[in-house]
């Protein structure tokens, strides 16, 4: 019988917040349980018992970490071990500016593309965002594909539908950039307190608005199917459009996942197409 059918549907949440956490922040602790369950230091401590039980080769317990943290055998059981469960489950990003440091750029969701992420990448840089604390990376990109040590101050993550991006300033290009957390060989070290956080990221705090239409070369019924498919209303010049408002840092990202990157040769291909005024405005955050 699956040890799962003898537990309440709470207790069940308590296994899984515990292994997702211990996962994904490398420490689990009662205190941890209690303060996001509201149940009492005994009850939780039972449950770390229980799951340790259960399971006794996911976790240890470390004197000098005051918690439990995840062994090299760990293999989750009452989660699927993503990221995407951890942040969608424990951390609250319906918030226009919330205090976790975490952001989900997900509105158009492709996880069975994603990236295979390792915990032990991930754990710093999500310390560093909590903490506010600068880290030196081994990174690899297309433009320069050897490994190179990269000093970075994290403060958000992003899922922009297929990849999982840390946004940081960079101390080599003295900017902020988004770097692919796959794309990160190593977190070599912690560099101390962080000079720069979200407060000085310009395109991060810069809201713009994307102004869709359906593509001029297409006949005026088909416009209608278009208008009708993005839920467009008509303005007073008879033209249908939406918006979308989204950071000034999403705006490429927003761009490919809308098909806008590029222009088709045929209308019935492209379907949408940015406003003449919108193109303008936002041209500066998509070069």
């Amino acid at each position: 019988m699956d040890v799962r059918e003898s537990l309440s549907y709470q207790h069940q949440q308590i296994l899984r917040y515990i292994e997702l956490r211990a996962q994904w922040e490398g420490r689990i602790t009662a205190n941890h349980i209690v303060e996001n369950f509201n149940i009492s230091r005994d009850s939780a401590s039972k449950l770390i018992k229980r799951y340790n039980a259960t399971l006794p080769n996911n976790l240890s317990y470390d004197a000098s970490a005051k918690g439990h943290t995840p062994t090299e055998k760990f293999k989750p059981e009452y989660s699927t071990g993503s990221l995407e469960e951890y942040i969608y489950s424990f951390i609250q990003t319906d918030l226009p500016e919330n205090q976790t440091g975490f952001v989900l750029h997900d509105t158009f969701p492709m996880r069975q593309f994603g990236r295979a992420l390792q915990p032990e990448i991930v754990r710093p840089i999500l310390y560093s965002i909590n903490n506010k604390r600068k880290i030196d990376i081994a990174y690899r990109s297309m433009s320069s594909p050897e490994i190179e040590g990269r000093i970075i101050s994290p403060h958000s993550l992003i899922h922009d539908g297929m990849r999982w991006h840390v946004r940081a300033r960079c101390e080599k290009n003295q900017g902020y950039r988004d770097f692919v957390i796959s794309r990160i060989s190593e977190v070599v070290d912690d560099e101390g307190p962080a000079e720069y956080g979200v407060e000085e990221d310009e395109r991060w705090n810069t809201w713009i608005t994307l102004t869709i239409q359906p593509d001029i070369r297409l006949s005026r019924i088909k416009q209608q199917v278009v208008a009708q498919d993005y839920s467009m209303t008509e303005n007073k010049d008879d033209r249908y459009q939406c918006e979308y408002r989204i950071r000034a840092a999403f705006a490429i990202y927003a761009l490919k996942h809308l098909g806008l990157d590029r222009l088709r040769e045929k209308a019935e291909a492209q379907q949408i197409m940015l406003t003449p005024e919108c193109q303008s405005d936002i041209e500066k955050y998509t070069s």
